[in-house]
Order: C-alpha cells, then sequence, then structure tokens
C-alpha cells in the first residue's frame, strides 16, 4: 500500500481533536524550516553586499599612461605614472609598478588615460641596438653640450628640448630658437634612462631625433652657432616660432653674411682714388703711380777714402 495513502487512513480513524492538534503541529515546524531558510538566505545576501561593498572601497596601485605612446616605443618612465583605484576597477592583468614597465614596447598606441595591462607592452629586444630608438622616418644627430648649455645633466633620454642658437658677441649677440620640441634619444653613451632615476648625468654631447629636413638645418646651426638646451615638462609640445641660423649673422654691404667681424680682413681693399696724370686734380684718367722705395746705401772704404753706392730695393 502506498505509505502516503496509509497516513491518510490512520489519520481519518483519529479523533478530530487529535488530528487538528497534529495538522497544526506539522504547519509550526513547515512554517519554522521555511523561516529558517528565508533567513539563512537574506543572510547570505547580506554578506554578498558587504562583500561587495568592501571589494568598491578597497584599492589597488594600477600603472597609468600619461601621455600618448606610439606603437613600437619604448616606454619610458616619463609617459607613465602609478594611480590608486577601487579594486573593482583594475583589470586582472593590470600592471601594479612602474618598474614592470619602463622599458617595454608597446604592442599598439596607447592613449593618455589609458591603464596599462600585459597585453598592451612587449618585452624590448635589445639586440635591435640603437637604431630601434629611432622612429621610421626621423634621423639621428649628436652635437655637443657642457654642463650650461646642457642644463647641467638633467636631460635625460626620452625627454623634449627647445634647441637656441647662440651667435655673436657683447652687444651683438643675437639669440634665437633653431628646433621646437625635438626628443632627446641619448644623453652621451646612455640610450635608457634608468628607471626612477632623479641623479644628473652630465655628458658632453647629447643625440635627438629629427626630421631628414630638420636634420640639414640642426648640423648647419652646430657648425655656425653656440647652441644651449632648454628643457620641457612631458606634457608640453606646444611648438615655438624657429629661425634658421643663417639669419642670427648680420649682413654687409654687398649682402654677404658674416659670422665673424675677423673675416673682415679677408674682404678685397677699397678700390685707390685716382688722380688725372696731367693735372694732378681727382679724376679717373689712370691708377696712382707709388713712389719708389729709398735705395739702399752701401759705403765702401779704400784707406781713408769713402765711397758710396746706391741699390735700389727690389
Amino acid at each position: 500500500m502506498n505509505p502516503l495513502r496509509a497516513l491518510f487512513l490512520s489519520l481519518s480513524r483519529m479523533p478530530p481533536v487529535l488530528m487538528l492538534f497534529i495538522i497544526l503541529g506539522l504547519a509550526v515546524v513547515v512554517t519554522m524550516y521555511v523561516t529558517n531558510v528565508i533567513a539563512q538566505k537574506d543572510k547570505e545576501l547580506v554578506d554578498i553586499h558587504q562583500l561587495n561593498d568592501l571589494h568598491q572601497r578597497e584599492k589597488t596601485k594600477v600603472v597609468y599612461a600619461s601621455k600618448n605612446i606610439e606603437e613600437g616605443e619604448i616606454i619610458a618612465a616619463e609617459a607613465i605614472e602609478e594611480r590608486d583605484v577601487a579594486a573593482a576597477r583594475a583589470p586582472v592583468d593590470a600592471f601594479s609598478s612602474i618598474n614592470a614597465v619602463v622599458g617595454q614596447q608597446a604592442a599598439y598606441p596607447i592613449v593618455a588615460g589609458t591603464i596599462l595591462s600585459t597585453h598592451a607592452t612587449k618585452p624590448f629586444a635589445m639586440q635591435v641596438g640603437f637604431n630601434g630608438k629611432i622612429r621610421e622616418g626621423m634621423r639621428a644627430v649628436t652635437f655637443g653640450v657642457d654642463t650650461n648649455s646642457g642644463v647641467a645633466g638633467f636631460v635625460a633620454p626620452g625627454n623634449r628640448v627647445d634647441v637656441l642658437g647662440i651667435t655673436g658677441s657683447a652687444d651683438t649677440t643675437k639669440a634665437a630658437p633653431v628646433m621646437s620640441d625635438v626628443e632627446v634619444i641619448a644623453v652621451g653613451t646612455t640610450y635608457q634612462k634608468a628607471p626612477g632615476s632623479s641623479v644628473a648625468n652630465p655628458a658632453g654631447s647629447v643625440t635627438v631625433a629629427v626630421t631628414p629636413e630638420d636634420s640639414i638645418k640642426l648640423v648647419k646651426a652646430v657648425s655656425a652657432a653656440k647652441l644651449y638646451l632648454t628643457l620641457r615638462n612631458d606634457k608640453d609640445h606646444w611648438p615655438i616660432p624657429v629661425v634658421d641660423v643663417a639669419n642670427l649673422f648680420p649682413k654687409s654691404a654687398s649682402g654677404l653674411k658674416i659670422a665673424d667681424a675677423g673675416l673682415g680682413n679677408l674682404l678685397p681693399p677699397p678700390q685707390l682714388p685716382t688722380i688725372n696724370a696731367e693735372s694732378g686734380s681727382g679724376g679717373t684718367s689712370g691708377p696712382i703711380v707709388a713712389p719708389a722705395p729709398p735705395a739702399h746705401e752701401i759705403e765702401m772704404w779704400s784707406g781713408s777714402r769713402k765711397e758710396v753706392m746706391s741699390v735700389p730695393q727690389t
């Protein structure tokens, strides 16, 4: 016989009062069980919400791009920064330290304000060498600097600078920018900035990346003027007006530019005025005849007799 049917048959034979108590008891048990299950589910939901709130308030470090980074560009410390953000906003594979990013190549163009993750970079192949620092279409030009003209050694690979040309001296000194917002790719023989370095690195030369047209202008400036660097903020790329170094030199009356007052000695002497051969007055009938130089006099003695012989100068 079906157990459930047998239960109902046995209950039907019970007195009505007893049956009522049993039904009420079962109802109470079921109600308590359901209430307990609902309370447990409510507690679980509260715990989940608390965990979510805690997770939302929890902070973690991520690495942001502070400026646009081109595809294939070697990521420098100046192009990135660390920030604290809510853990829920951080990608699972986000970098948490600048040191882990500096020196790697961008796998694709990275827009400023983007969180850097592991799939955004690729290790830089060191065997590529220095020419891997030069972007396609650019040229590297090296010129000398000293402590003063090189910003006391605070210029580092990856910085942006303006190049000023200085000519003349005293009240004839002229100075003007000959290059604007150029990238420094090497200082001396160093072309990779040390991560987190805060020490100046004085060097006798810098290497910059410029277009082929600008490389010609820069080489002219190197040979004709004293060059000074002015260091830019990493986020400042506003161009400034530049001039050709030839415009820093005065022009002679004939239109020729004279780079040094000493070169005036190389100019031909002025033409001497002419006089009229007959009248002696000024004119253009013939050139001036310079007087003959005085002759040398030689004394010859024979006993007490002296003779003087004149020998013309050659």
